[in-house]
């Protein structure tokens, strides 16, 4: 019951973000700062085991986020987005596989984005929303294994 509690939530949740970024091209603070906390307090409850590595995790996502935005235009709320992705990857058996794989599949499916988004506008200087790939790439790491 808790499971497929939890499992709706998250999917909802993933939904109304990429709404807001395919729809307003941001992601809204509403949505991205209270669910920090939300998984870290989800973790220490389930996976208290797990919380350490999923706190550092989260530290390290919103470092490098940042430096993603100062340096590759990632935006501010794909920044606030990434320490719920990487707590909730912890939230998991195996939480360094699920983290590992669920950003090598957000790269990838930004990649696909970016590359029919340009095939089929030709703007090169277009904005392509990012957290539908962060979003997409969380779930299929959770789904996979």
């Amino acid at each position: 019951m808790l499971t497929a509690l939890y499992v709706s939530t998250l999917v909802v949740w993933a939904v109304a973000l990429a709404w807001h970024d395919f729809r307003d091209h941001r992601l809204p603070d509403a949505l991205t700062l209270p669910a920090i906390p939300l998984t870290l307090a989800l973790l220490l409850v389930t996976r208290p085991e797990n919380a350490g590595f999923g706190t550092c995790a989260a530290v390290v996502s919103i470092g490098l986020g940042f430096l993603a935005h100062r340096t590759l235009d990632l935006g501010l709320g794909d920044v606030k987005l990434f320490p719920s992705v990487a707590l909730i990857a912890a939230n998991s058996s195996h939480p360094l596989e699920k983290l590992g794989t669920g950003f090598v599949m957000i790269a990838v499916l930004g990649g696909i984005h970016a590359t029919i988004h340009l095939v089929i506008t030709r703007d090169q200087k277009a904005h392509i929303p990012f957290g539908p790939s962060i979003l997409g790439g969380l779930m299929l790491s959770l789904l996979t294994g």
